[in-house]
């Protein structure tokens, strides 16, 4: 798998976010995390941008529980996206 079907794979059912943030900057955040080779660090930066993700749901309009739950689907896309990115390249974690 490369870091632009990683990218793919996670935002393609991300419409909601990728309205109210942008396309780009959904696609920038999570390509940065793709690219980052410490699980540790990929992490804290998944965690920004879960938290950014609801906040900015919220402020469109979503209720809290729907942006809750829409960044949690989120957010499990991301991080097993990311553990396949990485065991593909050879990666230990």
């Amino acid at each position: 798998m490369k870091i632009e079907d990683a990218v793919t794979a996670v935002t393609s059912e991300a419409s909601a976010l990728t309205s109210c943030l942008g396309q780009p900057v959904v696609a920038y955040h999570v390509t940065e995390i793709m690219k980052e080779a410490d699980l540790a660090h990929a992490r804290q930066m998944q965690l920004a941008l879960v938290r950014r993700s609801i906040e900015a749901l919220v402020d469109d309009g979503l209720e809290g529980v729907a942006a809750e739950h829409f960044v949690s689907q989120f957010d499990g896309r991301i991080g097993l996206t990311w553990r396949l990115l990485h065991a593909s390249d050879g990666v230990a974690h």
